[in-house]
């Protein structure tokens, strides 16, 4: 089973390229955590206005082992413009049901 830890940050102007760089620290400190297949470098949206975030994982249960700590849904980090959006994405065929998960959404770091 697969399973991947999608987040979307929305930073201040000002405040972007400093959040990439921070994302793409975490992102190598992540990479040595077992469990973790990889970490995509963050992106930019065509706008430029939002990052995204991406590491993959062999399992939801590794991805929490590592100690990663989701913070509240509705928090605004000091820097940011609005809450964050997680998401929480597990490998289609391991899904049960035929209709997959309901609440992907995590309620976030």
């Amino acid at each position: 089973m697969s399973f991947i830890f999608m987040v979307f940050h929305w930073p201040e102007p000002d405040k972007r390229q400093a959040l990439a760089q921070s994302m793409r620290e975490m992102g190598k400190g992540l990479a040595g955590t077992a469990g973790c297949v990889g970490v995509e470098p963050p992106y930019f949206t065509e706008e430029g206005d939002c990052l995204v975030g991406i590491s993959k994982w062999v399992s939801k249960d590794a991805f929490f082992a590592s100690g990663i700590t989701l913070r509240p849904s509705d928090e605004v980090i000091p820097g940011e413009t609005r809450p964050r959006a997680r998401y929480l994405l597990q490998e289609a065929e391991a899904v049960s049901g035929s209709n997959g998960p309901r609440g992907s959404r995590a309620p976030g770091p």
